[in-house]
């Protein structure tokens, strides 16, 4: 992975997550990226204590009990609190009740449920050291506050309805802020957005209409005076084929939903170099608070780079967002719809593309009918309706992702491979640094949701996520692994329960291993089951690759909504599939594994090019399936504005073709329809024959019979009969085929 100096630039996803951060470090050894298998094994059969002190981790549902463990939950409000949440809590109590002199007030407002009676209340600089040595990342923090997600504890059928949801999450709201508590209600979503001192945590958890609060999940970005660069994309997808025909994205708006960086005047010099559209045809908007590009974030930058590449006469909106509530609101206002997802008329976008993705936050299955994401899959549905042809990145999280059925030794502790191992080792088993920026988070979540595929499910298969780290060896020179933490939420059937465990952790300084050169030291986790007899399908992500990963059904969220083109990434020099990018296909409905039969929601749909250059990060520098995504995103741009041609005829003065949403969305369709179908033929059908889930249709590069190809679209979606011919079900066939066996004429 390749940090730059200066300038900070997301790249969360893409870059090296086949090699992790080991390779960030010289002088640090090696040893921990051989013989892992042998090295687990021996320190899990270690019978006594590590070198740190700490005991070797108990069979079956473990209590933490090493250093910086997370704690284990004193009275029912702690029992919803995430486990670095709790660990913080407790924490901080117990140096304020060792130093009691020192403590400060408790905050004003309402009380807060107490783990030990009259224990005195933490200073604000105790419960900041508590939550540093917690790991929560400093993203997530504001002195002693805490950003967090507070899950509604609300019924599957509250959940689905609209004002009953927002019925609830308001009255929980309006309750906090009337304690002095910043939160929202995440639009939508049976979850609200949050900030909250610690010392406040556990009564916030003690409300009756909560049901679970968390470390908040940020999207992550799907990546892994200048002269003018041109991304290769554009040559590899062959658009000047589709130049010579006149388009060019006149008359076509694309919105880049991502996170932007001016505070240098980028955006300035984008526009004079040539790699951004002008002023006329740029709009810049920030829901968020700060001003446009002050997150200091150039992956946006790159993203919209590459888009007018593509689409140079197309105008663009640009949202700068930060989370998922700043992500469905952009969706919103691009696709023009209020609060309630109604369409208001037109939208002010016809393309939407974001390069962004979670790893957690819905079932899998592409409904997005719970979990936090649920607002903004309700926002993607309706843009689709309003005729909006939406663009995601299909993600990069292939080498960090596994999945499969519950297979559980003797212990209960989950079997990753045939060989029977039970640690699956995170940085792909490489120094991970301690005491600094980067962080360990992992997700893992089943299909066991509440009202999921069965309606009248609840969620009560319990499973719990553990965190280990690698100690020093003993005198045998034997390295037991240590439990540095657990996560273990209810899954008892509760209301708002979800089948989720995850932790964010920043790993302090004082867990360096010699083995990693007292610099950092090597993590792994491990999964048990905790309701006996449980039989799911588990998924397991991370943020760094994972030492046994399974790329299949590896795709981020909302990737995996049908709603959505999806896109894979490849390398732009040889058309191969890159080793991160996310693979199909979705799950099954309730997040079950899929089967073998029709697949009515192929992911991903199309492939698509990255390591190019941009102005942004450099020659070849930007990568990953962020990439692939505006490439695609700018070519939609210029199939819709063919498919509006061929709407509007040949009359003399063109008639409004996009005055209804059906006629919009025949477009959209049409135009998605148009993508996949030159995916599937002029050679681009790679991989496996026809579709599947690593390359989807195919490769987006356009062939000399392309054309036709539009044309059999928009045949085949009503979008040449909608206004002038009123052809009669065979007739349209005739003309589909026929144009149909032109577009797969060119191989």
């Amino acid at each position: 992975m390749k940090i730059p100096s200066g300038k900070r630039r997301h790249a969360a996803l893409a870059l090296g997550v086949a090699v992790g951060l080991g390779a960030l470090w010289s002088g640090l050894s090696s040893s921990s990226s051989s013989s892992l298998s042998s090295v687990a094994a021996a320190g899990a059969a270690a019978g006594g204590a590590s070198a740190t002190g700490a005991a070797p981790a108990p069979a079956g549902r473990l209590l933490a009990v090493a250093l910086n463990a997370f704690a284990q939950p004193r009275n029912d409000a702690q029992a919803k609190l995430g486990g670095q949440l709790l660990q913080a809590l407790q924490a901080a109590e117990a140096s304020a009740a060792a130093a009691p002199g020192a403590a400060a007030a408790s905050a004003p407002g309402a009380g807060r449920a107490r783990g030990a009676a009259g224990a005195a209340a933490p200073s604000v600089a105790v419960q900041i050291a508590a939550l540093v040595q917690a790991g929560v990342p400093a993203k997530l923090r504001e002195d002693n506050r805490v950003s967090v997600h507070i899950d509604l504890a609300a019924t599957p059928e509250q959940i689905e309805r609209p004002a009953a949801l927002a019925r609830l999450g308001g009255e929980l709201a309006d309750s906090l802020q009337r304690a002095g508590i910043r939160a929202q209600q995440i639009a939508g979503s049976a979850v609200l957005d949050a900030s909250v001192p610690l010392d406040r945590m556990e009564w916030v958890a003690a409300q009756p209409l909560v049901a679970r609060v968390d470390l908040k999940t940020l999207p992550n970005f799907a990546q892994a005076a200048p002269q003018r660069v041109t991304t290769q994309g554009a040559a590899a997808s062959e658009v000047q084929r589709l130049h010579d025909l006149g388009l060019n994205g006149e008359g076509i708006t694309i919105a880049v939903i991502d996170g932007f960086d001016d505070t240098d005047g980028e955006v300035a010099a984008l526009q004079a170099a040539g790699e951004w559209p002008d002023a006329e045809h740029l709009t810049q908007r920030r829901d968020a608070a700060g001003d446009f590009g002050s997150d200091d974030s150039s992956h946006g930058n790159a993203v919209l780079e590459i888009a007018y590449d593509l689409a140079p006469q197309a105008s663009f909106i640009a949202y700068d967002t930060s989370d998922n509530n700043d992500w469905a609101a952009a969706v919103r206002h691009a696709a023009n719809l209020d609060a309630n997802n109604v369409a208001q008329g037109r939208p002010r976008a016809q393309v939407i593309t974001a390069s962004l993705g979670f790893e957690n936050g819905s079932i899998g299955d592409g409904s997005g009918r719970l979990g936090f994401l649920k607002g903004l899959y309700d926002a993607i549905r309706a843009a689709r309706a309003n005729g909006v042809v939406v663009l995601n990145a299909a993600g990069n999280e292939a080498l960090k992702h596994w999945g499969g059925a519950t297979n559980v030794d003797a212990n209960g502790f989950q079997r990753w491979n045939a060989a029977g191992d039970t640690y699956n080792l995170l940085n792909s088993g490489q120094c991970f640094p301690v005491g600094g920026e980067y962080t360990l988070s992992a997700s893992l979540f089943w299909n066991d949701w509440a009202g999921g595929a069965n309606a009248a499910n609840l969620t009560d298969q319990d499973y719990a996520l553990h965190l280990y780290r690698r100690g020093n060896p003993n005198a045998r020179g034997v390295a037991s692994w240590v439990l540095v933490g657990s996560v273990d939420a209810r899954q008892n059937g509760g209301a708002g329960q979800e089948p989720v465990e995850r932790f964010n952790y920043a790993p302090p300084a004082n867990q360096a291993t010699r083995e990693c050169n007292n610099r950092g030291a090597v993590y792994a986790v491990r999964v048990g089951r905790n309701t006996a007899g449980a039989n799911n399908n588990l998924q397991l992500f991370a943020n760094w690759g994972i030492s046994r990963s399974v790329p299949e059904r590896s795709l981020s969220f909302p990737a995996d909504t049908a709603d959505v083109l999806t896109i894979a990434a490849l390398n732009v020099g040889d058309s191969a599939l890159e080793d991160y990018s996310s693979r199909g296909p979705a799950l099954a409905a309730g997040g079950a594994l899929p089967g073998n039969g029709a697949d009515a929601n192929p992911k991903p749909n199309a492939a698509s090019f990255a390591n190019v250059d941009t102005v942004s990060y450099g020659p070849g520098e930007f990568n990953g399936t962020s990439s692939a995504t505006p490439h695609v995103a700018g070519l939609a741009a210029l199939v819709l504005q063919r498919q509006i041609e061929l709407a509007q005829g040949d009359a003399q003065t063109p008639p409004d073709v996009q005055d209804t949403a059906a006629k919009r969305l025949a477009l959209a369709n049409a135009t998605r329809d148009s993508l996949q179908q030159i995916g599937r033929s002029g050679g681009n059908d790679l991989g496996a024959a026809g579709l599947d889930g690593s390359y989807g249709y195919g490769r987006v590069r356009f062939h000399a019979n392309a054309d036709a190809c539009f044309t059999a679209a928009a045949y085949r979606d009503n979008v040449i009969d909608f206004l002038q011919e009123q052809l009669t079900a065979q007739e349209r066939k005739v003309r589909v085929d026929q144009n149909q066996a032109t577009c797969e004429a060119r191989q």
